[in-house]
C-alpha cells in the first residue's frame, strides 16, 4: 500500500459528482487494524517526557526575552508569557491531534489515546491541555493521581484519554 505521501491526486471534472468519480477510480486496500501496544505508560517516561517538552518552552522563554524592553514593564512580560501560552496550546493540542505524542512524548514513547475507540477530538486535546496547566500551576498535584492504581492523573481524567506506551 502506498504511503499518503506518494499517491497521486486526480483531478475531477466539474460536471461529475465527486463521488461518483472517486469510487470509479479507487481501489483501497483495507488493512487489519493493529491492537494498541502495550498498556498503560510508565509514570518516569510520562515525567520525562512532560519535562522535555516544557524544556522546550522554557528554551523559548529565555530565547525571546532579550526582546522585553530594558526596563520591565509588567506588559512586556504579560505579553510574553501570552505568547508562550498561547504556543504551547498550538504545539500540545496540535501534536496530539496529529501524531498523539508531543516530542517527548517521541523520544520517551509515550502517546497519548483516547479512553474510547473514537478519534480524539479538538475538545477532549483542549481540555487536556488545560489540566496540564492547571496541573502545573498547583505544583504538579494534579500529576499526583497518577500514582493511583487507576494510573490515571487529572489531566487523563478531565479529558478522557490515557498514556500508553507505544
Amino acid at each position: 500500500m502506498p504511503r499518503f505521501d506518494e499517491i497521486e491526486l486526480e483531478p475531477v471534472p466539474l460536471g461529475i459528482d465527486a463521488l461518483d468519480a472517486v469510487s470509479s477510480s479507487v481501489v483501497v486496500e483495507v488493512e487489519p487494524v493493529a491492537e494498541l501496544p502495550g498498556g498503560d505508560a510508565p509514570r518516569l517516561k510520562r515525567l520525562a517526557a512532560l519535562l522535555t517538552d516544557l524544556s522546550l518552552f522554557v528554551a523559548l522563554t529565555l530565547a525571546l526575552s532579550p526582546l522585553l524592553p530594558a526596563i520591565v514593564d509588567w506588559m512586556a512580560v504579560a505579553s510574553l508569557a501570552g505568547f508562550v501560552l498561547v504556543m504551547s496550546h498550538y504545539y500540545f493540542v496540535g501534536s496530539w491531534l496529529l501524531w498523539g505524542k508531543t516530542i517527548g512524548g517521541a523520544i520517551f514513547d509515550v502517546k497519548i489515546v483516547p479512553s474510547s475507540d473514537a478519534a480524539m477530538s479538538y475538545r477532549n486535546a483542549t481540555i487536556r491541555w488545560g489540566a496540564v496547566l492547571l496541573s502545573l500551576a498547583t505544583a504538579g498535584l494534579g500529576f499526583l493521581l497518577a500514582a493511583l492504581p487507576s494510573r490515571l492523573s487529572l489531566p487523563d481524567r478531565m479529558s478522557a484519554t490515557r498514556a500508553i506506551s507505544g
